[in-house]
């Protein structure tokens, strides 16, 4: 494949120290001699999956071979067909010169999550690696560098809110109104999901109807396919997503989810059904496969006197990443139902 401009060359000065991949500043002139030669080409921008929690558990060491593994997977994908280079901490940056079908697009973004999120991180027993991608194209999203990444950032964006591990094709009549986030923004919006849910929860005369409110609020906000309390065997306040791949959701044996939480904390969940057959809980895998579910959240309400556990409920039907942010809301609606079931203004018959 011709290389282009004479920057695209491997020394010291071109290459990331960590990743061995091309630097920010090598992708980025690259893209503006495609831009100012006018090859069509497409822009991804590709991030880890919680990678902050990768390295706040498995140590930076670990979060280093991370990123030299994803980095040599995005190669053995892309090779012939485009350029990566690391664009800075946990993303990079992948260039598909003189591609630009939606269709092509398309297969190869598909290729690149499948087979980055099939394998093991090698020799790190259950660690799984998964990646959210925004993608824009030249010259249909924009005609430059500056507009091109905006827009591959927004489609980024809504693959983060989507649940991540999935890749977003920018498109203008679903993504132009995107706005994007400062970190002042994100601290506002953590406030205002926590005063929905005492408001809606403490405030709303008719708890019933705070209930259902609160549920329809968050599986709009967060996309949630299904959210409800489960008492026993019995489901109450059910909120099913429009978009959801099965409207059929029945009862989890609570035991097995009780069993699954680690002590000394009420809560449970699992991106991937194949860490729960790992960790010898095939029995709940086995309840959630059924029922199409692909990933899951619990947490523990309170036990009742009959001895049954009431817990707070969200399923998926696709694999999806729980963010620490979303996961922070559902505790916090969960412990607040906890004190209205506690001082009696919860009732589940």
């Amino acid at each position: 494949m011709n290389m282009g401009p004479n920057f695209l060359f491997e020394d010291e000065k071109s290459s990331d120290s960590l990743t061995k991949l091309y630097t920010r500043a090598v992708v980025v002139d690259y893209v503006n001699f495609l831009v100012a030669e006018g090859i069509p080409f497409t822009l991804a921008i590709v991030d880890i999956d919680n990678f902050k929690y990768v390295n706040d558990t498995y140590g930076h060491i670990t979060g280093d071979k991370v990123l030299i593994e994803v980095a040599e997977r995005i190669k053995k994908v892309i090779e012939g067909k485009g350029f990566v280079g690391r664009f800075g901490g946990d993303e990079f940056l992948i260039v598909f010169p003189k591609i630009t079908d939606y269709k092509e697009v398309w297969e190869n973004a598909h290729k690149l999550m499948k087979f980055m999120n099939s394998n093991e991180i090698q020799n790190i027993i259950g660690l799984y690696v998964t990646i959210t991608m925004g993608i824009s194209r030249f010259p249909e999203d924009d005609s430059t560098y500056e507009g091109l990444l905006e827009t591959a950032d927004k489609a980024l964006y809504r693959g983060k809110n989507k649940g991540r591990n999935c890749f977003i094709i920018y498109l203008p009549e679903k993504h132009a109104n995107i706005e994007l986030k400062t970190e002042k923004d994100r601290s506002q919006s953590s406030m205002y999901l926590h005063f929905n849910v005492f408001r809606m929860l403490t405030k709303i005369e008719k708890l019933d109807t705070g209930i259902k409110m609160l549920f329809n609020f968050l599986s709009s906000y967060f996309m949630a396919d299904h959210i409800c309390i489960q008492k026993g065997c019995k489901i109450y306040f059910e909120k099913i997503h429009k978009l959801s791949r099965t409207k059929d959701f029945l009862p989890i044996n609570l035991s097995l989810v009780d069993n699954a939480m680690c002590a000394p904390a009420d809560f449970f969940y699992v991106n991937q059904l194949e860490s729960l057959i790992s960790s010898n809980q095939s029995e709940l895998a086995g309840e959630y496969s059924a029922q199409r579910i692909k990933a899951a959240f619990a947490c523990k309400i309170a036990k009742a006197e009959d001895g049954e556990f009431i817990i707070l409920r969200v399923d998926s039907t696709i694999k999806r990443i729980w963010q620490h942010g979303e996961m922070d809301i559902y505790i916090t609606t969960a412990k607040v139902l906890e004190m209205l079931y506690n001082s009696g203004r919860l009732v589940l018959e």
